[in-house]
């Protein structure tokens, strides 16, 4: 584990409790350095967490650049790199907290005025606070129905995550953002006039990203990581991949001998067990800040970053994010489609289609089609903007009130009120943009690699995600990205495409290969064979009485499921469901370790 803490107040028992914390979870060489009443540390490898100093203090710093970036206490975070996190003794101004506008988080929790206790690790902080804190419920209903929590919310009461891009100042309890840097957006006049600008634009993120490494590991999915991997090898790289293998030739990536043996790549498949996502799955809560719908994918990416770690490498290339930003996730286009249809339909229209689907009858032989199904008839019903904002539902009202006994938790705000606010910023976009924005590009898909970050000190790098090259894409005409066939649903990427065939980054046999996500795995059927047992068993610690039967009900083979998966996912969204069921008690139960 790598990391950072830090604590300001009169009790410094409180920072030796974050200490014990970390190597509770297996941190070692733990860096600690005072100044007055405020106190910090850090922990783990240097090329993740630093120490520095200067006149007006001291500081750690956690993230991809901790080692080769020179920092300041003054202003701290103003010049520094997307993915860094830390906090400063400054002689003047106290405990500073800081997070920068990248992925990783900082969490913090106040005791009184001006006593503060924060860490990189939302685990750390919380078994810290182990006898104090308890699972905060009051978001329940939308974290189990959406797969993450909205704002700087987290699980635990009384924790919360530091917005990106922010400094706080604990003896003064507020905030400031930092300094954002301006992306300048260059106007394109022709499809033709984009090929160049996407080209240039994308060969800078991962010369940016890459650094002065020369030998790159890249996790390895379908064409879009394909595309990384193929871009680095041209501009000179060393290139090792790594692919998932679950002993299954169905869900084996496609071509993958072909890439490399025509790139001279070096490839690594990285096997996956029950075995191993039982045992993560347990321990959920101790990598990652957030549950998890795509938890299996997560655990996925954690094992192979620990591979990749062991085999020397200081970090990872991935594709996440190309999906999103080019329109091309074929449900989301489906569910899109389908929901602006639906929408114009007489509202009795939609609450007389709901009433059979919210019955026992339908959620015992639909299952998880059914809710999909409950998802859009209710999402039609929601004022603009929310209905058109479209995150993927795993678990609706009427799944939660089978499978909870008992009282329901007090919510926060109401579900309709939650999904304007987080709705409100895609108000002006077109409707495409709105659902991917709802699915792509919120919290549920960014926190996948989180956990595989802090758990092994790598940074995970995305070309597709990096401000110029994302900046650039939205801002162009729709029509540029997908093609004008009758359907939302076709086949999305056209720029890209255009883009690859021009320069000739990947050969043709990559391009034309049909879609296939490496969220795709026979979890779900060991979630329903060989894991059945012990899911079971892991879901007894969720906060609050759970009905069995229900959850048995769940974990039953269904005719319309296997439909689902086989038309229009391989990807079987019931696994889902139970996988943020099962991350979720892990939260719960890391309260209670000795």
């Amino acid at each position: 584990m790598h990391g950072v803490i830090a604590y300001t107040g009169s009790n410094p028992e409180r920072f030796q409790q974050l200490r014990h914390a970390a190597e509770h979870f297996g941190a070692n060489n733990v860096e600690a350095r005072n100044a007055g009443n405020s106190w910090l540390g850090s922990f783990g490898s240097a090329n993740a967490a630093h120490t520095f100093s200067d006149e007006q203090g001291v500081g750690v710093v956690y993230g991809s650049a901790a080692a080769t970036t020179t920092f300041h206490s003054e202003n701290f975070l103003n010049e520094a790199p997307d993915d860094v996190v830390g906090c400063v003794i400054h002689h003047e101004l106290g405990l500073v907290v800081a997070a920068g506008r990248g992925n990783h988080k900082m969490f913090v929790h106040h005791l009184s005025t001006g006593e503060l206790m924060a860490s990189s690790s939302l685990s750390v902080l919380a078994y810290a606070l182990r006898s104090t804190t308890s699972i905060d419920r009051s978001y329940e209903d939308f974290t189990l129905g959406f797969g993450f929590l909205p704002g700087v919310h987290t699980v635990y009461s009384g924790i919360q995550s530091l917005p990106a891009g922010t400094r706080h100042f604990a003896s003064r309890a507020h905030s400031e953002t930092t300094a954002v840097f301006p992306v300048n957006v260059t106007s394109i006049s022709s499809f033709a006039e984009a090929i160049p600008k996407l080209h240039d634009l994308f060969v800078h993120a991962i010369q940016e990203q890459a650094g002065n490494r020369t030998k790159h590991a890249v996790l390895l999915g379908g064409f879009d990581s394909m595309l990384v991997a193929a871009t680095l090898k041209t501009l000179g790289h060393e290139v090792h991949t790594y692919t998932f293998s679950f002993g299954d030739t169905n869900f084996e990536q496609k071509n993958v001998t072909e890439f490399v043996t025509s790139l001279g790549i070096t490839h690594h498949p990285v096997t996956i067990t029950p075995q191993l996502i039982e045992q993560n799955l347990r321990e959920f809560g101790s990598h990652f800040f957030q549950v998890g719908a795509q938890s299996h994918y997560q655990i996925h990416t954690l094992i192979a970053s620990q591979h990749i770690a062991r085999d020397g490498f200081d970090a990872i290339f991935n594709g996440d994010g190309c999906d999103a930003i080019f329109l091309s996730y074929p449900t989301v286009n489906r569910r899109a489609s389908i929901s602006q249809r639906v929408a114009r339909a007489p509202r009795f229209i939609k609450k007389v289609a709901l009433a059979p689907l919210r019955t026992t009858i339908a959620e015992r032989y639909l299952g998880h089609v059914g809710r999909i199904i409950r998802s859009v008839l209710n999402n039609a019903l929601l004022p603009d903007p929310a209905h058109g904002h479209l995150p993927t539902q795993y678990l609706d009202a009427y799944a939660l009130s089978q499978l909870r006994k008992g009282a329901q938790p007090q919510q926060a705000e109401s579900m309709l009120a939650l999904r304007l606010r987080l709705a409100e910023p895609t108000a002006q976009m077109d409707g495409p943009r709105r659902a991917f924005h709802g699915n792509g590009l919120t919290a549920q898909s960014k926190v996948k690699v989180d956990g595989a970050v802090s758990a092994t000190g790598l940074p995970h790098f995305s070309p597709y995600l990096h401000p110029e090259l994302r900046a650039f894409v939205t801002s162009l005409p729709i029509e540029y990205l997908k093609n004008q066939n009758d359907s939302p649903s076709a086949n999305g990427k056209e720029l890209l495409v255009a883009m690859v065939r021009e320069y000739k980054l990947l050969p043709d046999l990559f391009i034309d290969q049909p879609k296939q996500s490496p969220v795709d795995s026979p979890v779900d059927l060991w979630y329903m064979t060989s894991l059945k047992e012990q899911i079971l068993e892991q879901l007894q610690d969720l906060p609050f009485e759970v009905n069995t039967k229900y959850l048995e009900n769940v974990l039953r083979n269904k005719r319309a499921e296997n439909w689902y998966r086989n038309k229009i996912s391989i990807g079987h969204h019931t696994m889902q469901a139970i996988g943020l069921l099962a991350s979720y008690a892990s939260f719960n139960r890391l309260l209670h370790e000795e």
